[in-house]
């Protein structure tokens, strides 16, 4: 059953939803934007799921709440930015049991940096004059979505949750 196409397809719906939320109505709003913990559901969803599954959570989850919320100008940097945040943990956690590793938990500082540094060249792109203004926001959204990324592995590590639902047995 774990390896099923339709239990894939849940999962990958229950995170899209999750991250949608976290990001949309779980927000801090700031001057320009809002701080929000969605990106630490799309490390949690790339860490167990994988693949194009946790791709299309990361980057459905995160445009639908740019659009719903008035940002739609942003949602192809969204877009951008969620899948390469979430490619990181991909490649990185496929064949451990556990969520939280030292690895995982030092990825989230490139995930941050790419958030901070793509939604910066989108800034540059879409309006310039939040370039820099937007630096600060992002980078307490990647701190904070670091913090929450780790609670929720250690958790879910505790449960034992990756190695009963989401790893191969053989």
């Amino acid at each position: 059953m774990k390896n099923n196409k339709v239990f894939k397809m849940t999962i990958t719906a229950m995170f899209t939803a999750m991250i949608f939320v976290l990001t949309r109505f779980v927000s801090v709003p700031v001057a320009t934007g809002y701080v929000h913990f969605g990106d630490a559901l799309i490390y949690l969803v790339a860490s167990t799921l994988g693949g194009g599954w946790a791709l299309f959570a990361a980057a459905i989850g995160g445009v639908l709440a740019d659009i719903t919320s008035g940002w739609f100008t942003y949602a192809p940097v969204t877009f951008i930015v969620k899948i390469l945040i979430a490619l990181l943990f991909v490649f990185v956690n496929k064949k451990s049991e556990k969520i939280l590793t030292p690895i995982t938990a030092l990825l989230t500082i490139p995930a941050g940096a790419i958030t901070i540094g793509g939604y910066f060249i989108g800034d540059m792109i879409i309006d310039k004059a939040y370039a820099v203004v937007n630096i600060p926001g992002n980078a307490i959204q990647a701190v904070g979505s670091a913090v929450v990324f780790i609670v929720l592995a250690a958790a879910f590590d505790a449960a034992k949750m990756k190695k009963k639902f989401f790893m191969d047995k053989k």
